[in-house]
């Protein structure tokens, strides 16, 4: 399996991770994946089978110091084969290149296997925000120090 940057003629293999991998309320749109395919302040990844099928894509911006991971689809017959880490420690290193001192994520609280796999990466809940997907659909806030050393990491240590 080969990680590589997204490129727009990719967009229809991320929409239909889109389609099988999130309920319809909760997915975003062909103009918003194309605005981050075409962005210059976005590091979109792609993850390909033998085949050269999409099986997972994440999408990472920064802004300043901090980074976030805004979205991560893995197709539903390809998870818990390290596909989704992989993307993520991929965006970790990219942040920590690109001078970010911290990555943070939202996700679903009950969404208990990527917020497993957030924690085993080093991310730790912050804070909630109510209602960001949706009434009464909260979103965990996660937030992950990139540098030892880091005054964030230290003081909260």
């Amino acid at each position: 399996m080969i990680i590589s940057h997204a490129r727009p003629d990719d967009l229809a293999g991320i929409l239909e991770l889109e389609r099988v991998g999130f309920d319809a309320a909760e997915q975003w749109s062909e103009t918003a994946w194309a605005d981050e395919l075409a962005g210059h302040d976005r590091y979109v990844l792609a993850r390909f089978d033998v085949d050269d099928s999409i099986i997972g894509v994440a999408t990472f911006s920064r802004v300043a110091e901090m980074a976030d991971l805004n979205r991560v689809i893995v197709h539903p017959d390809a998870r818990g084969q390290g596909i989704g880490a992989s993307l993520v420690r991929a965006g970790l290193d990219w942040a920590s290149a690109v001078g970010a001192r911290r990555m943070l994520l939202e996700v679903r609280p009950d969404n208990e296997p990527a917020v497993a796999l957030y924690r085993r990466l080093g991310f730790e809940p912050i804070t909630t925000r109510r209602d960001y997907y949706g009434p009464g659909r909260h979103a965990l806030v996660m937030l992950r120090p990139l540098r030892d050393g880091d005054a964030w990491a230290v003081e909260c240590a």
